[in-house]
Parts: C-alpha cells; sequence; structure tokens
C-alpha cells in the first residue's frame, strides 16, 4: 500500500474514532414513563407522530420546520421525570400546534395566542422559566438547561398566564442528553 493511500485510511480511521468517541446519546422524554403527569384539561400524551391529539390536529413546529417528537400538555401542568443516570443536559423546544391563523377570538378572548410560560426545575428547584409562548415571534422557544451532577429528578411545569382556552402546551423535541 502505498503511503498516501495509508495516511487516507488511517485518518479515516482516526476521524471514525473521534466521531464515536465525541457521540451524545439522546434520551426522549416520551419514552420515559414520568413519575407524575398533572394537565390542565384533557390527558398528558405523547407524541411520536408529529400530530398532537386535539380535534383539529395540526402539526407543531420546532426551529420553523415540522417536528414528530414532544409532550402535548394543557396548562396548568406539571410532569415530573427521573433523571437517568449520566444525563448532563435536558434540552426541548417550547412550542404550540401550527394553527393556520395565529390567533382566534371566543368569547372577546384571543384563545390561541401562546399565553403560557414554560418552567424546569431540578429536584425542586427553579433552573429556567421563559416568557410567556407569545412574547416569541416564531412561537417558540428553545430550552436548555445543564443538570447537575446526582441530580435526581426533573419537572416540566406550563402556567396559564391568560385565560387557558386553547393553551396547548408542547414539549417540541425533548431530549436528555449523555456525552
Amino acid at each position: 500500500m502505498n503511503k498516501i493511500k495509508a495516511i487516507t485510511l488511517l485518518g479515516l480511521c482516526f476521524g471514525l474514532f473521534c466521531s464515536w468517541v465525541n457521540a451524545e446519546e439522546k434520551i426522549f422524554l416520551g419514552d420515559l414513563k414520568p413519575m407524575k403527569a398533572k394537565v390542565g384539561f384533557g390527558s398528558y400524551y405523547v407524541i411520536r407522530d408529529g400530530r398532537p391529539p386535539n380535534d383539529n390536529s395540526k402539526d407543531f413546529l420546532v426551529d420553523g420546520k415540522p417536528s414528530q417528537k414532544g409532550l402535548f400538555t394543557h396548562t396548568d401542568s406539571e410532569i415530573v421525570f427521573a433523571i437517568p443516570d449520566g444525563a448532563k443536559k435536558f434540552i426541548a423546544v417550547g412550542t404550540m400546534p401550527n394553527w393556520q391563523t395565529s390567533s382566534r377570538i371566543v368569547n372577546g378572548y384571543d384563545v390561541r395566542n401562546g399565553s403560557w410560560n414554560y418552567e424546569v426545575f431540578i429536584d425542586g428547584i427553579q433552573v429556567y422559566e421563559s416568557e410567556p409562548l407569545c412574547a416569541y415571534v416564531k412561537k417558540e422557544v428553545s430550552i436548555a438547561v445543564d443538570i447537575p451532577e446526582n441530580a435526581r429528578q426533573i419537572t416540566l411545569k406550563n402556567s396559564m398566564l391568560g385565560n387557558g382556552n386553547a393553551d396547548h402546551a408542547i414539549w417540541g423535541e425533548p431530549y436528555f442528553i449523555k456525552p
């Protein structure tokens, strides 16, 4: 084998090894059984096919594109999970069903404006709180939280900040990340 081929092969193997060593494991929260799941209306629901469970099922967006996985709640909600061993980060995108119109007035109330927030607690201590979803132009908020060593549980909350009508709060692409 000539030197160039040997160096190329060696570089390829090193690159594959480095990508394997640096690979992150992502654990979808929908694959885990919650310790507690309380929602203000309806039921806690795991989205696996991009369609939230409501009469007017619409997809939901993450980074402006249709997404497939998420947790569907309705305010006020509280979902608690045990943190898997070795998890170092929690990520998600707070979003809502992709309504054809940005709002709808019912009895004088704008019922599709994202009048709720996203809160994350680790072992009972609040580590993240968003503005109301309607404050974000795209009706999406990226959430990334570092998980301290020896943390035991994470709590995901949505608080009703308006009238509660159509407060379909989605935790899009929620994952624990293990290095």
